[in-house]
């Protein structure tokens, strides 16, 4: 949104950073606009004094041209930071998050929120401790909001799930743009980085955050901050105990709210290879027993309310009264010995974290048995079959280049058309069942009954003695009766 410039301070005699901001005169409105923006930017900033918030000393328009004058921090950004030097360290990346942590608690004291928390907004002084600047899309609780509709103004990755579905924005949304930001500071990737701008978009509302096996302590930390509803956020008195807790150096990160499951009836249809669910039931925390034999998750989004009343939701209303009629009609059907009666399909599903150096591992928890439907979808984590040379990677494995320098060691795949690193999943537990490359994500029939396998395209033993890392999957099996 500007050119920062190093300046000088004639009057003060300082050093100061000068912030150009690019007004764009392509309309008197749009232009009033960018205008308005950038002082409410300067007024965002002067409103909070905090040791970890930069400074803003003056705005000054001069020639069409609008500045912002703010303290010269020399220091490199967090992004030119691990650019450079890798990814921190989880005990200095929970330092330095208590203090943006700290600083955006000033913000929101202040009646401001952030909303571009991410590393290239993070400038570190010489003692390395963390500035959090760049203001330039604030929202302050004055009742002006200043984006063109349909506008979204951010960086995608960083920005939290409310805010792409354009729900209510508040703390809780810098707070997950904060676990966003940790997980890539140590991580050394972006969560929820895309090849494409809707994929990225698609991630942020939807999928599980792709987090790297480094964050190690901080891990649960930023799980908690990444949560999809802004309620089950921890508060930032908690993340401070847990985050102070690892930046200690201390294994266990602490007392963590627990996320709410919700829990499903299964419904009698599968579309796809989803999990299609309906009778809402009851929130429970996570970890307590459930007033139920089945435990079934929809990855799909819960649709939003909305109280003005939309054609689509009268279609609806429409077809449930045709089902309706259907019920009943199928039902005089089934007394009258017409047709057969069937038992609804149940639908079972868990999470399974699949080692990179135990071979086949069976899937806990369910049972496969022939014709039920299977589903295995990654959710996270990443693995790599050689620590000391090669990068670590995801489900779908090495990329061709890759793949062909470990051409030394293919007598190690399990599957020699698939990549070294892939996951891989098969049906029983013999030598020659059919092995199924997973990816991201498999859905297939079961042939047979038997036990529901996973592993890495890289044999167990010794081929296995330099792999680290694991995968977390998700495992669905609808059964018919």
């Amino acid at each position: 949104m500007g050119t920062v410039w190093r300046a000088h301070d004639q009057l003060l005699d300082r050093p100061v950073a000068a912030k150009e901001l690019h007004i764009l005169t392509q309309g008197d409105e749009e232009q009033r606009v960018r205008v308005r923006r950038a002082v409410r930017e300067a007024r965002a900033v002067a409103r909070v004094s905090h040791p970890h918030v930069v400074g803003v000393h003056d705005l000054v328009e001069s020639e069409d041209r609008l500045w912002i004058v703010m303290e010269l921090v020399e220091g490199p950004s967090l992004a030119h930071r691990i650019a450079a030097s890798g990814p921190l360290t989880p005990q200095h990346t929970a330092a330095l998050a208590v203090q943006l942590l700290d600083a955006l608690e000033a913000v929101h004291t202040a009646g401001t929120l952030h909303r571009d928390v991410k590393p290239a907004n993070v400038l570190l002084r010489r003692d390395d401790n963390a500035v959090l600047t760049d203001f330039g899309i604030a929202a302050l609780d004055d009742g002006e909001f200043l984006t063109t509709t349909g506008e979204l103004i951010g960086s995608l990755e960083y920005m939290a799930p409310e805010r792409v579905m354009g729900s209510p924005v508040g703390p809780a949304s810098d707070l997950w743009s904060l676990g966003a930001t940790l997980a890539t500071v140590c991580g050394g990737q972006s969560p929820f980085r895309r090849p494409a701008r809707p994929a990225t978009l698609h991630a942020v509302a939807y999928e599980e955050a792709v987090l790297s096996e480094r964050l190690g302590p901080l891990r649960p930390v930023v799980e908690a901050l990444l949560r999809k509803s802004p309620d089950e956020r921890p508060s930032a008195a908690t993340a401070r105990s847990a985050l102070r807790r690892v930046a200690a150096g201390e294994a266990d990160a602490g007392p963590l709210p627990s996320p709410t499951v919700r829990v499903f009836q299964p419904s009698a249809a599968l579309t796809d290879a989803d999990t299609v669910t309906s009778g809402q039931g009851p929130l429970v925390p996570a970890g307590e027993p459930v007033p139920t034999a089945l435990h079934t998750t929809s990855l799909r989004p819960a649709p939003r309310q909305s109280s003005r009343p939309r054609g689509p939701k009268r279609l609806w209303w429409a077809l449930a009264g045709t089902a309706v009629l259907a019920a009943g009609v199928g039902g005089s059907l089934f007394l009258t010995g017409v047709l057969p009666l069937k038992k609804d399909p149940t639908t079972a599903t868990t999470s399974q974290v699949v080692r990179s150096t135990s071979g086949w591992q069976s899937v806990t928890g369910l049972t496969v048995q022939q014709g039920d439907r299977v589903t295995v979808r990654f959710v996270s984590g990443e693995w790599t079959v050689d620590y000391r040379n090669k990068p670590v990677t995801g489900p779908t494995g090495y990329d061709a280049l890759t793949d062909q320098s470990l051409d030394g060691a293919k007598s190690c795949k399990i599957k020699p058309a698939a990549p070294f690193g892939t996951l891989l999943a098969r049906l029983s537990d013999s030598q020659d069942a059919p092995i199924h490359t997973v990816g991201r994500k498999l859905a297939f029939r079961a042939a047979q009954n038997g036990p529901l396998q996973l592993g890495i395209n890289d044999a167990a033993g010794s081929c296995s003695e330099d792999n680290r890392g694991t995968l977390t999957v998700e495992v669905s099996v609808t059964h018919q009766p």
